[in-house]
């Protein structure tokens, strides 16, 4: 035992250690943040709130992931879509995941386990339990989080009052950055200002007029025959008054954001009963777009919570839309946007992960605290602990269930 408290000391004293292929770094200096955080006494009003917010975030997630299980279950095209992603979506690893971009993705990835680590620190030094250690771990040289070690001896002993608040801290760190993430992609995309609006051209068919005319894709319709283009649809009736052989006056926006104006003449022509000019269409709407981002409710929450690549038509940050808006920052405003939203992104999935009655994660350890100081008197420690193994085992199961099933030949 006492051989054992040794080694423990003399590891938690080394500054690096080195296991292929993961480095620990530990340092002293979060030690002097948590104290001067947790001396606050915001700290200890901020553990009773992260302890109400956690059986909130673990019923999302309940509902999430029960959910996901039904729709799979019952909609075999939702089934097509995780296969087409493959099984790196279910992997939070920058580069195999098809839908967390590398550089933004580490980000997010970083911050979010710092602020869980960092808030378990903080609270439980306000709550008087100490922190053994703590440090920052990188995979090689690539930084993915850190860690803090509290005296797990000290959690056993205190009060569940103590003990769940501390546990109850990560999860609540992540809500509250997520949330000042999301408020700051707002005020990011409230400021931006479209480029252009009209009718986008994605494709021109060789040989036809719109060809011949010097038109081309990426260019954007901003008129014809001096009459302002507002969509495809209103396009579409401008030329079903026309008849093969006419010829119209279209003005269009191309170049660097799209600040050059180019006007030609086109001769329509027919095809499939039909006046044509020859060009793939589709409306920009940047002002239409813009409007729905721009305001949080419960109908355009889903638009925060799925990446840029998957709803590219829809986040004016995301590479199909970016170029099509301005910010008085400049291009700066594309960068920040994004790291928002990821950091918003990954804290959210972590907390909701952590905050699952899944042991020995946060929600799971917490389930076990609350359950024994409430039954284990009439239950016994033996029960509850089996109570809690099974609800771990069946929340396993359907995790489970959901990534294998898309898989399965059927």
């Amino acid at each position: 035992m006492i051989d054992d408290e040794v080694e423990e000391k003399q590891k938690s004293e080394r500054r690096i250690e080195f296991n292929f292929p993961m480095l620990i770094l530990r340092t002293k200096l979060f030690a002097g943040i948590f104290d001067k955080l947790g001396a606050l006494r915001a700290s200890k009003l901020i553990s009773w709130g992260a302890l109400v917010i956690v059986p909130i975030v673990a019923g999302i997630g309940l509902f999430m992931i029960i959910g996901s299980l039904l729709v799979l279950l019952w909609n075999p095209a939702v089934g097509d879509f995780a296969r087409e992603l493959g099984l790196g979506v279910f992997l939070p690893w920058p580069g195999i995941n098809p839908l967390l971009p590398i550089l933004y993705g580490w980000l997010g990835i970083v911050a979010a386990i710092i602020i869980h680590e960092g808030a378990h620190g903080v609270i439980a030094r306000s709550l008087g339990l100490n922190v053994k250690s703590s440090g920052l771990l990188f995979f090689l040289f690539i930084p993915i989080g850190a860690f803090v070690d509290v005296d797990e001896e000290q959690i056993k002993k205190s009060r569940p009052k103590i003990s769940t608040r501390v546990m109850a801290a990560g999860v609540g760190g992540n809500i509250v950055v997520g949330l000042v993430c999301i408020l700051s992609i707002l005020v990011i995309v409230n400021g931006l200002t479209p480029v252009v609006d009209g009718v986008y051209i994605f494709d021109v068919t060789e040989g036809m007029p719109a060809d011949k005319a010097g038109l081309m894709a990426k260019d954007v319709f901003v008129s014809i025959d001096d009459t302002a283009v507002n969509s495809t649809e209103h396009l579409k009736e401008m030329l079903e008054k026309k008849n093969p052989g006419d010829t119209i006056r279209v003005t269009v926006r191309r170049g660097d954001v799209w600040a050059d104006e180019f006007s030609t003449f086109v001769t329509l022509t027919e095809s499939e009963n039909r006046t044509v000019m020859g060009v793939s269409l589709g409306d920009l709407a940047t002002e239409a777009r813009l409007n729905i981002y721009r305001t949080l409710t419960p109908a355009t929450l889903s638009l925060y919570i799925v990446p840029p690549a998957i709803a590219s038509g829809f986040v004016p940050f995301s590479d199909a839309l970016a170029p099509f808006y301005t910010h008085e920052i400049g291009s700066l405003w594309v960068v920040l946007a994004n790291a928002f939203f990821w950091i918003w992104f990954i804290n959210v999935n972590v907390a909701v992960f952590n905050a699952l009655p899944i042991y020995p994660l946060d929600g799971g350890r917490i389930l076990d605290i609350v359950l024994k100081s409430s039954l284990s008197r009439r239950l016994g420690e033996k029960t509850v602990s089996r109570i809690v193994i099974g609800v771990t085992a069946v929340l396993i199961i359907i995790i489970v269930a959901t990534i294998v099933i898309p898989f399965l030949p059927l």
